[in-house]
C-alpha cells in the first residue's frame, strides 16, 4: 500500500476552529437575508452589505422595533437575535484568539491578543466545545429562517413553519 507523500495528518483542533469560522460566516449571511426579508428596503440592505455580525443584529433589531410584526413573531425574532449575539461572542473567542496549552495540561486556552495594558485573558476551550458551538450556530441558522418565514407568512399568504421546540396540538 502506498501513501500519498503530500497527504497531511488531520488536526481535530484546526478542523473545529474551521467549522466554527464557516458556521459564523454562514450566520452573517443568514442575518443579512433576515434583514432583507424583514425590511424589504433596498437602501437598508445595501447599507448592510459590508457590515459585521454585531451591526447586522442591530439593524435587524431596528427593523423589528419599527415594523408591525405580530407579537409572537417579533418575540421569536428577538430571541434569535439574542442567541446570535451570544454565539457571536463565543465564535469570536474561537476565531480571533491565539492558542496555547492549558495550564492544567488538559485542552487549550484561547488567549485574547495583548492589549494596551499588556495583559491577557485566557479562556479554556476544548475541541468538543468548539464542535458544540458550531452545531449551535447551525441550529440558530435554521431558527432564523423559520422566524423570518413566519413573520412574513400571513402577509404573503403562505403556511407558517411550526417551531419544532414547541409542542404541537391536535390529534
Amino acid at each position: 500500500m502506498t501513501t500519498d507523500p503530500t497527504a497531511r495528518e488531520r488536526n481535530p483542533f484546526l478542523e473545529a476552529v474551521g467549522r466554527v469560522t464557516v458556521a459564523g460566516a454562514a450566520l452573517d449571511h443568514n442575518l443579512h437575508n433576515m434583514l432583507g426579508m424583514l425590511s424589504m428596503e433596498p437602501t437598508l440592505i445595501h447599507l448592510a452589505n459590508a457590515e459585521g455580525t454585531a451591526r447586522l443584529i442591530e439593524l435587524c433589531e431596528l427593523v423589528v422595533s419599527v415594523h408591525g410584526f405580530a407579537a409572537e413573531d417579533a418575540a421569536d425574532i428577538r430571541q434569535c437575535l439574542a442567541r446570535a449575539k451570544a454565539l457571536k461572542d463565543k465564535r469570536n473567542t474561537v476565531v480571533h484568539s491565539l492558542y496555547m496549552g492549558a495550564e492544567d495540561g488538559n485542552g487549550l486556552e484561547a488567549l485574547k491578543p495583548l492589549r494596551r495594558k499588556l495583559g491577557h485573558t485566557a479562556t479554556p476551550i476544548t475541541v468538543e466545545e468548539m464542535e458544540a458551538l458550531a452545531d449551535d450556530i447551525v441550529q440558530l441558522r435554521t431558527d432564523i429562517f423559520r422566524a423570518t418565514w413566519n413573520a412574513r407568512a400571513k402577509e404573503k399568504g403562505i403556511n407558517r413553519i411550526p417551531n419544532p421546540a414547541a409542542p404541537t396540538t391536535g390529534a
